[in-house]
């Protein structure tokens, strides 16, 4: 899915962007342990204002932790690819992280960010 506030760049700019890892989730144990907001943020203006980012993909096993991600990447005007992982999720796991992935998403995008859904996630 595709969240981001539009961007200073014009439609034939490339993104310039990386991966924001928010932690993948194996059984009950999260690789990322914890997820600060404040550093997240911090991290986030780091891709944008030190690696001249203006694109960032949001990767992660917790619906919550993408969101607040996301939220903060589309804030700091980074275009946002809102990336749930389903890593070792049954059919209707998988089925269920995406539908709460997607509201998540269209909650962002009702706030001015534009949203599209992207390969990974079809």
């Amino acid at each position: 899915m595709l969240v981001g506030l539009p961007t200073e760049r014009n439609q034939t700019d490339a993104a310039k962007g990386m991966t924001y890892d928010t932690g993948f989730i194996r059984g009950d144990d999260n690789s990322r342990k914890s997820l600060d907001p404040a550093v997240v943020k911090r991290e986030l203006a780091i891709i944008r204002d030190d690696l001249h980012c203006n694109a960032v993909q949001i990767t992660g096993g917790d619906p919550e932790r993408l969101e607040l991600a996301a939220a903060y990447a589309a804030e700091l005007g980074l275009e946002v690819w809102f990336s749930p992982y389903p890593l070792e999720l049954a059919t209707d796991e998988i089925l269920s992280l995406f539908a709460d992935c997607a509201q998540r998403a269209e909650r962002l995008r009702e706030t001015g960010a534009r949203s599209c859904s992207s390969p990974e996630s079809s």
